[in-house]
């Protein structure tokens, strides 16, 4: 009784219930929330777009190996090597980092880079000056190709939205051999089904021993492309590793906007189209960002905080958004799953 007494009374002055979680003028509860916090030291949080249990999260991958690279971001990092679609959060083994997409300007560099680098051939510098991130949305300046990225995304898919310099080199790399901590890919098949869509699949080996990928992505702009599936030495002398890339090109004018929608299934190909087709129909990337942070507000107005001090509502909002990352959502938006007799269900 003593302990609830003190209980109650610390958190008395601190903390009530929102009973208007749905009122049409909600605080805005995802102002407070640093997704950058955790992401330095050893918290193994991602600053990436992801909505509450969210399925895929689009985020900045800065370094592959290391206990640091869980997440795939480190702060103290300067180059960025891409954006791949699955992030643990907050865990002390790695996982993921699957479907990476970097868009690139000029020669498109793949090779190894050995096995002791951070860095993918085709990494690019950035500053945290040109970098946000808040809840639903992440942007940053690459530096080494002068193109913007921004990412937002819904339960199962995610749209990118590139602004890029005029350019008659330009295009994406869109890796599926890559994965934080050069997990061992067991399969992995990709096909262009046309000038604008890419899908394929893969099953890796780490921490989870049988994790199985589909993806669907579809571009705004028609491209051509190069298929890299030859297997390439990681580093002088060493073992050959499967790889399994798509170097696309077009051109583009000064200031151009290039989307892209990615969708993932455990399933197959097509939950994972479907997936993209069902929650993000257009090329609108403003609304998705829009009720990506509306789902962020109403998670995070279930506890009201009343205090003056604005990093105290930092660190509880923030606090309060990472607990609402994982678990994550499994089922595709026609019901199916993976179980874990891998059997479809």
């Amino acid at each position: 009784m003593k302990f609830k007494t003190f209980l109650a009374g610390c958190l008395g002055g601190l903390l009530s219930l929102n009973s208007c979680t749905n009122s049409p003028d909600m605080t805005d509860y995802a102002a407070y929330v640093n997704p950058f916090i955790g992401t330095g030291g050893h918290g193994h949080t991602f600053p990436g777009a992801i909505v509450p249990h969210g399925m895929i999260s689009p985020s900045p991958d800065t370094r592959i190996d290391g206990w640091d690279a869980c997440s795939g971001y480190y702060y103290a990092d300067s180059t960025i090597n891409g954006f791949s679609h699955t992030h643990l959060s907050g865990t002390g083994c790695c996982d993921y980092g699957d479907v990476l997409l970097m868009p690139t300007v000029g020669e498109q560099k793949y090779l190894p880079t050995g096995s002791q680098s951070q860095q993918m051939a085709y990494a690019s510098a950035f500053s945290h000056q040109n970098e946000t991130a808040e809840p639903g949305y992440y942007s940053v300046f690459l530096d080494t190709y002068q193109v913007k990225a921004e990412l937002t995304a819904s339960k199962r898919a995610a749209i990118h939205r590139y602004t890029f310099p005029e350019s008659k080199e330009a295009g994406f790399i869109l890796d599926l051999d890559y994965s934080l901590q050069r997990q061992t890919n067991k399969e992995m098949e990709i096909e262009v089904i046309s000038p604008t869509e890419i899908c394929g699949r893969k099953k890796t080996m780490y921490w989870a021993f049988d994790q199985y990928i589909n993806f669907y992505a579809k571009f705004s702009k028609p491209f051509t492309y190069t298929l890299v599936t030859d297997s390439m030495a990681l580093d002088d002398g060493g073992r050959l590793l499967p790889t399994c890339k798509a170097l696309l090109h077009f051109d583009t004018t000064k200031d151009e906007q290039v989307f892209v929608k990615v969708g993932i299934s455990a399933v197959d190909i097509e939950g994972a189209r479907k997936n993209v087709e069902t929650e993000i129909p257009d090329w609108d990337f403003d609304g998705v960002r829009k009720d990506a942070r509306k789902a962020w507000n109403e998670t995070l107005s279930k506890i009201d905080i009343t205090t003056n001090d604005k990093n105290d509502k930092t660190i509880f909002y923030t606090a309060l958004y990472h607990t609402a990352i994982s678990p994550n959502l499994f089922t595709d938006v026609d019901g199916r799953y993976l179980g874990m007799d891998q059997q479809v269900h």
